[in-house]
């Protein structure tokens, strides 16, 4: 059983774009995908796109996953950051053996269950962390938007 490393962390921001420009410069991240959250699901802008090509296709922009190294930023778009704060949840890498393990033991330490799928669980801590455990690595967060592994790409004109 093992947890590996954290993958990334999860802010909840008021001003995407104005976060995604803050925290590029800040911290010289680049953009690994941005995605919107359409009537069938997630949906990743095309790689060569931008903030630009989604507001012509009237696309409201939801989320963008940022990085550098083993860096990761994901900012997800709120309309005003509640009093729960800032954080939205803590993604960690871990082992299949440490997921089995952990649907047994976070029910018996107070914890919900949030979501519980085969490669991943969400849990929230009786303090009031989310924590978001995978069983696959961030090792390229370009490949892990919901384009790239389901092929849901928004549509935007090509001029």
């Amino acid at each position: 059983m093992s947890l590996h490393s954290y993958t990334h962390v999860a802010l909840r921001v008021e001003r995407l774009r104005e976060a995604e420009s803050f925290y590029c410069g800040l911290f010289a991240l680049d953009v690994a995908f941005r995605e919107a959250e359409t009537p069938d699901g997630w949906q990743t802008l095309p790689p060569l796109a931008d903030w630009e090509d989604a507001e012509r296709a009237g696309i409201n922009l939801g989320l963008v996953m940022l990085y550098r190294d083993g860096f990761r930023l994901a900012l997800e778009a709120v309309e005003a950051v509640a009093d729960n704060g800032q954080l939205s949840h803590v993604g960690v890498y871990a082992s299949e053996d440490e997921l089995d393990r952990l649907r047994v033991a976070a029910p018996a330490t107070g914890c919900q269950i949030a979501n519980d799928r085969p490669q991943s669980l969400i849990l929230d801590d009786p303090l009031g962390v989310r924590w978001e455990l995978n069983t696959f690595p961030y090792d390229d967060p370009r490949s892990l938007s919901t384009g790239a592994r389901t092929g849901h790409w928004l549509e935007i004109d090509a001029d």
